[in-house]
């Protein structure tokens, strides 16, 4: 019997210890939310915040509420003392929350209110709940352009005459810009000679009156926010947004075409260079795709359209006009790349890598269109050919023209005669440059099989000329070597003939085969004649 009360008292004492330690694992008192803790109010108006607590330990405390202030909000705590909260019970507590009764703008309380609980004057433990008030700024004080306080008297000192000072101040505005920007770029054209004020009072006189308007009715319905719903105003904000991102663009449009290119066209216009011909059209086009393609992005992007899907598209786009354009492509940097580097010039004369002797007509982007000589016809080549291959051009106006001519006489010929016939004819000619550096160049180059060869090198002052001055020396040269009785000889070779059986040529068989050649030989002269005139 003693064992048994023995073993009861100890598994009371057990639960006793086991129900104390839970108690104090969790908090004595538990501060309850039983409210919305986030509120939007009007300056001047309270709101109420509620929690409850309860004693779920197995002895009584007292609880203090401490809620904290802000300059300009009322805040108070009902009741702020809670004393002797016994096991099991619950009280209510009550934080009242008022607003200040101006504000400038949105402004917000972050309340922290603070329980302390005690026992017998000893805290216990402290806890802490929070809570948010906003005042949003539609009831904010409405200043006049947002900076000055209205000036107007009653009725009209509140939010509807700060609205009409608003609207007076951009009307007045509007209409001072519109009417004023004219004289003065007048004056500014008037001081400089130049026209592009003109075009520049063309181009933004509209677009910067639709755009003051714009910012000004907006800027002046703020006053009154406080009547319009706020989906209203977004919707109101992201018209004006879109507006003003279509005129800004139509704005950036006007001036780069009205203004940039014009004078970009002015400048090509006064330069020789042909470059600015075909590149002012094709930056226009191309900036005009870049001003339309940006324009159409931000305007999508304003009204919330997802861009990946057309990003992403328009990359597999760009690959495969690429990779199936991309002769197309050389060709139009290669274009560029001629019209920039300048190797020839339209009007040119030049020698393709095929030896055909062209003249420079038409430098496209694409493609240069030549004159051919041979055929007498019109020759289109891709640019990448003609950026990539070797090309002469005989038509630089900064080189003088060259000629080069190699003359043979016979052995046994006078050298010193052959040069002074060769300078006499090289100065009768106006066109050849007779003067260092560029003098004439004569002299005996070599001893050939059956000849004795004279280079001769002149400098022509004109390259056009390059064609009559060769026609020139070839004709009196050949003129002066008759004169003065100078062979021009003819190859000449050493033929031995063996008979079969000996090492030398019978003199009879020699004899025979000359005289056959020689009774041959005016035989074959009037054949020669006859498909010679055939040819011909």
């Amino acid at each position: 019997m003693e064992r048994s009360a023995c073993l009861t008292l100890v598994l009371l004492l057990l639960a006793t210890g086991f129900a104390s330690l839970t108690a104090v694992a969790q908090d004595p008192v538990q501060v309850l939310e039983i409210d919305t803790y986030t509120r939007t109010i009007a300056p001047s108006q309270g709101v109420t915040f509620n929690w409850t607590v309860r004693n779920i330990d197995v002895i009584a405390y007292d609880i203090r509420v401490d809620p904290d202030t802000a300059a300009g909000w009322s805040v108070r705590a009902t009741p702020s003392i809670i004393q002797n909260l016994t096991p099991n019970r619950a009280a209510g507590i009550q934080v009242a929350v008022t607003a200040p009764s101006a504000v400038e703008g949105e402004v917000a309380l972050h309340l922290k209110v603070v329980f302390t609980v005690a026992q017998d004057g000893a805290i216990v433990f402290v806890t802490t709940r929070t809570a948010t008030v906003t005042v949003p700024s539609i009831y904010a004080e409405k200043r006049f352009l947002g900076l000055f306080a209205n000036p107007l008297p009653a009725p009209l000192n509140n939010e509807w005459g700060v609205f009409l000072l608003n609207v007076a101040f951009w009307l007045v505005l509007s209409a001072g810009v519109f009417t004023g920007l004219k004289p003065l770029l007048q004056a500014v054209e008037e001081k400089t000679k130049l026209t592009i004020p003109e075009k520049i009072l063309r181009v933004v006189r509209i677009p910067i009156l639709v755009l003051l308007v714009l910012y000004g009715a907006l800027q002046s319905l703020s006053a009154l926010d406080r009547y319009v719903d706020a989906t209203i105003r977004s919707a109101l904000f992201q018209v004006y947004q879109v507006a003003f991102t279509i005129v800004v663009f139509y704005l950036v449009y006007r001036f780069f075409k009205d203004v940039i290119i014009y004078s970009a066209q002015v400048l090509s216009d006064k330069t020789d260079s042909r470059m600015g011909d075909a590149l002012v059209p094709l930056i226009e086009k191309v900036g005009l795709a870049i001003i339309a393609l940006a324009a159409v992005g931000l305007l999508l992007g304003q009204l919330r359209v997802d861009l990946t899907l057309f990003i992403a598209g328009g990359v597999v786009t760009s690959l495969v006009v690429a990779f199936a354009a991309q002769d197309t492509l050389s060709n139009f940097f290669s274009g560029i790349f001629l019209l920039a580097d300048r190797p020839f010039r339209e009007g040119d004369v030049i020698i393709l890598s095929d030896g055909d002797w062209t003249e420079v007509r038409k430098i496209g982007v694409r493609t240069t269109r030549l004159f051919r000589f041979d055929d007498a016809s019109i020759v289109t080549v891709p640019n990448n050919k003609l950026v990539n291959e070797k090309i002469a051009n005989f038509s630089n106006p900064i080189d003088k023209g060259r000629v080069t001519k190699t003359f043979a006489v016979a052995y046994g010929t006078d050298v010193s005669t052959v040069k002074r016939i060769l300078r006499e004819v090289i100065s009768g000619n106006p066109h050849i440059l007779q003067n260092d550096p560029l003098k004439p160049v004569v002299r005996f180059d070599a001893m050939s099989e059956s000849s004795l060869n004279f280079f001769v090198l002149v400098w022509v002052d004109d390259r056009s000329q390059r064609m009559e001055v060769q026609d020139y020396l070839n004709t009196e040269i050949y003129r002066r070597f008759q004169e003065a009785g100078i062979e021009i000889p003819f190859p000449q070779r050493t033929i031995r003939l063996r008979v079969e059986g000996s090492n030398l040529a019978a003199p009879t068989e020699l004899e025979e085969l000359a005289r056959r050649v020689a009774d041959r030989e005016p035989e074959e002269d009037s054949d020669d004649e006859g498909d010679r005139e055939a040819r011909k």
